[in-house]
Parts: structure tokens; sequence; C-alpha cells
């Protein structure tokens, strides 16, 4: 019986040692959606006066929606550019990509403007303001839904390494080559924004609170090849990047990685996920 007494103790105390080794560390796993998810990417910038009034549009669908919209905020171009009174950049260089002309071209239809699952949609295009969001969303939540995406992160708060890893299983056959890209992006970042909506003095809001500002990739600007064609239903593909290093400069507390599947041809997405790191 004595030996019982002393047992319990010592396990309870390996516990505890155990668990002390893992507080820097936390793992969050999203379960796959229970339909096809949509991704919104709203082009702005900090000098785009009529930008404000569009992120109240992203943030109105996200309310509607819940967790089935996904919103990326991609600062780039031309009202991006930096001054005296705009003395941070908020661009990247995976944003550059996307918006410039070797990309989807964004900044040439001017600001504010965005895509709803990077495809083209007869009544709208595939570049549109957000006065066409609200109908483009819609018709988005309705696609048929080929893939479902586990993405699994674990962060350690004490090297602020990300290990992600993203799997996806195909519900259908798919016809064209795919692609996964895997991005971050970040919340509650104050700064100075141009605001045309507000009066008597609409230049200038010191203070403005950005979110789901795109901060960077994980796997280029592109992402990489998932699975070539022909695909067929419950094909699997699992990829990882482990130890990616978070940038000082960012507040990992308000850091979510942004995973997407998207066909290699005509660059519609095809399901989209998000989790935040901490």
């Amino acid at each position: 019986m004595k030996n019982y007494i002393l047992f319990f103790p010592i396990i309870f105390l390996l516990c505890l040692t155990s668990c002390d080794k893992v507080t820097n560390v936390r793992q969050t796993s999203v379960v796959k959606p229970t339909s096809r998810k949509i991704l919104l990417e709203e082009y702005t910038g900090h000098q785009c006066g009529n930008c404000p009034n569009a992120a109240k549009v992203a943030e109105q669908l996200e309310a509607k929606y819940g967790d089935k919209l996904i919103v990326v905020a991609v600062h780039a171009g031309f009202f991006a550019r930096l001054n005296s009174t705009f003395i941070t950049s908020y661009t990247c260089q995976v944003g550059n990509d996307w918006n410039s002309t070797t990309g989807f071209g964004v900044e040439s239809a001017g600001n504010p403007n965005g895509m709803v699952n990077r495809k083209n949609y007869a009544e709208n295009g595939l570049i549109h303001n957000e006065k066409k969001w609200g109908t483009t969303v819609s018709l988005a939540s309705a696609d048929i839904e080929f893939c479902d995406i586990f993405l699994n992160v674990n962060y350690n708060s004490a090297t602020r390494n990300i290990n992600t890893s993203v799997k996806t299983k195909f519900k259908r056959s798919y016809p064209n080559n795919t692609k996964l890209s895997v991005v971050f992006i970040e919340d509650s970042i104050v700064g100075p924004q141009k605001d045309y909506s507000l009066a008597p003095n609409p230049d200038l809001v010191p203070n403005y609170i950005f979110t789901h500002m795109l901060r960077g990739d994980i796997n280029g600007s592109w992402g990489v090849t998932l699975k070539n064609a022909p695909i067929k239903f419950s094909d699997s593909v699992s990829v990882s990047y482990p130890n990616f290093n978070l940038n000082a400069k960012f507040v990992d507390k308000n850091v979510s990685i942004v995973a997407f599947v998207y066909d290699a041809t005509t660059k519609e997405v095809l399901q989209v996920e998000k989790v935040k790191i901490k």
C-alpha cells in the first residue's frame, strides 16, 4: 500500500513538469468546412479616402456570413504610397505581386476594388467595387464545393516560430491543376487613414484601425503546386511549412494564417480557411 501512496505524487509531479515545458506553445486546428468558403480580397490603401466605406461593407458581409467569408485586405499601389503624413508602409511583396499588371492588375481599375474567389462573375466581372460585393458573395456562396482544407497551426510564442500543416481532400473530381497559397494577415493595426465620409474634417483619421491586413506569405506570392490533373474524388494532399519565424513587428495575438486552394489555370479560389495563431 505504501508503494501506491508514493506512486501517485510522483506521477502528479511529472505531469506538472511536462506541462511547464509547453506553456509557450499553442496548437490550433480547423475542422473541415461544412461548405465552400469564400475569399474576399479587398484592395485598399491608407491614402484612399473612399476605402473606409468599402471596409465597412466587408465587415457587414462578415457579420452576415460569419466564418464562411474570409476577408484579406491588400494594401498596394498608388494609394498605399508614403509621404510625411503616411510614414508607415503596409505593403508587402505578395500584395504587390497580386496587384501588379503581371498579377491581377487591380491598381489599374482604381481603389477601392476587390475580387471574390478570384472568379469572373458575368454580371460583376473579376474586379469590382464594394457596391457589387454583396451580390458576388451571394453568388459565390452557392458555388460547388470541390475540396476541404484541414488547417493546423502550432505557434511557439517564445521563439515566434509558426508550424503550419495543410491537408486538402477533394470531394469530387476536378479537371485542372491546382495550387496552394498560404499567407498571413493581421488585425488591429492603428495608423492614419484618409476618409472622405467624415465631416467636418474628412481628409484624415489619425488613429484608424485596420483589419484583415495582408502582411506576407509563407510559401511564395503564388503558392506551390498542390495536385495536377486528373484529380479524382477522395484524392488528398498534405503539405507542411515548419519553423516560419514571425517578425517582431507583427503582434502575434492579432495574426491569422489564411490558406487557399486555387485553379492553376483560371486562378479561381476553390476553398479557403483561416485560423488565428494565438
